[in-house]
């Protein structure tokens, strides 16, 4: 008994002094250290892709950052924000934020030299852009995989027909191997604390009054987030309510397609119920006989948001809008079991970057209820 009664005066005071560290780190001020890579400027006559990564570099001889890794599920507290040269197949690394404040903390403090206004100045100001689309992709692709899903088959393939629209991916540590479920899951846990930089950096940006009254604010930020991206941002937004830190309109929509996040995630008191807060507009994409999202349910013993929709539905505010597209699935759609659907179904993707990524190109595309 006495035995019993010191492990639980041990237990009880290793809890205390576990609650004072997360205490004292929460309250100590988060930082961002920056570092410029490369400030040069690129050719005009090249055509660029843009992405940031949290994966780990690969290093040439000299020491220089050609390529990052495939595999890296450990976080690493950095982005490094770069170009691809689509002409030389080449990354061109720019720059680089770390946190210096412990893996979980998320950043509140300002940013030096933040990146983000070096890419309005390239983009707007130099190449006339005005739409941004940030795209958190999903589980089981490798850093190559990402680079030609969402910059080769967007970005390069609609270059002519989206002059004014820029799509900047999100190239997470993702798990390449597909049926690794649960270390996709832990990959994308620990990528949500890397994505707080990004955010905190876009936030700072938009919030920047001064530097609006001396620049045109007449950009559009969007997020799109696909499969078990949408975990990884349900779970940085779980993290960021249990620091306390608000949520900030930033983003005029907000798209989630295929989500592996829980069918609940609207419901209130979960995740996605306060994001309106970041959006004056949602859409979420459903589709029944989405394969591995049938298979995550199994596994999860609960819906998920990307093949039930939201349990809430008919609760939900006029500017969530959830669309059931199953109907619109085809024979070539099913080669990845019906859930890749967004880059390979082009009456989707037509509709998706021309009627809800960019207004100015109606197409006359109809999705039904």
């Amino acid at each position: 008994m006495t035995f019993k009664l010191g492990f639980f005066k041990y237990r009880a005071w290793r809890s205390f002094l576990v609650l004072i560290v997360v205490l004292s780190v929460n309250s100590a001020e988060a930082q961002i250290k920056t570092e410029w890579l490369d400030t040069s400027n690129t050719p005009a006559q090249h055509e660029l892709g843009h992405f940031f990564t949290n994966r780990k570099p690969i290093l040439n001889e000299e020491g220089e950052v050609v390529s990052f890794k495939n595999r890296w599920i450990r976080q690493t507290k950095s982005l490094y924000f770069c170009r691809y040269d689509f002409d030389a197949d080449s990354v061109i690394p720019k720059y680089l934020a770390t946190k210096t404040c412990s893996k979980k903390t998320f950043p509140t403090e300002p940013v030096d030299n933040n990146f983000l206004y070096q890419v309005y100045q390239d983009l707007r100001i130099e190449n006339g852009i005005r739409n941004f689309v940030f795209v958190i992709p999903g589980h089981a692709k490798t850093f190559e995989k990402q680079l030609h899903d969402w910059m080769f088959r967007l970005q390069h393939s609609y270059a002519d027909s989206l002059r004014n629209t820029a799509f900047i991916t999100f190239a997470w540590s993702s798990e390449p191997i597909g049926p690794l479920y649960y270390r996709g899951l832990r990959a994308a846990d620990r990528s949500s604390n890397d994505f707080a930089i990004f955010q905190h950096m876009l936030e700072s940006f938009v919030a920047d009054s001064s530097f609006w009254e001396r620049h045109p604010f007449d950009i559009s930020i969007k997020l799109v987030s696909t499969s078990m991206g949408n975990e990884l941002f349900r779970r940085y937004l779980i993290k960021r309510e249990y620091q306390g830190i608000p949520l900030v309109q930033v983003y005029d929509r907000i798209i989630l397609i295929g989500s592996d996040a829980p069918a609940n995630s609207f419901d209130k008191g979960e995740a996605f119920s306060h994001l309106l807060e970041m959006t004056p507009s949602i859409l979420v994409l459903v589709n029944r006989r989405d394969g591995p999202l049938t298979l995550s349910q199994v596994m999860n013993l609960e819906g998920r948001l990307g093949r039930v929709g939201p349990t809430n539905r008919t609760e939900l505010p006029d500017n969530i809008v959830v669309r059931d597209v199953t109907n619109l699935i085809d024979w070539g759609d099913l080669t990845t079991l019906g859930h890749d659907y967004f880059l390979r179904n082009e009456v989707l993707k037509d509709y998706i970057l021309h009627e809800e990524l960019s207004s100015e190109l109606p197409s006359g595309i109809e999705v039904k209820e």
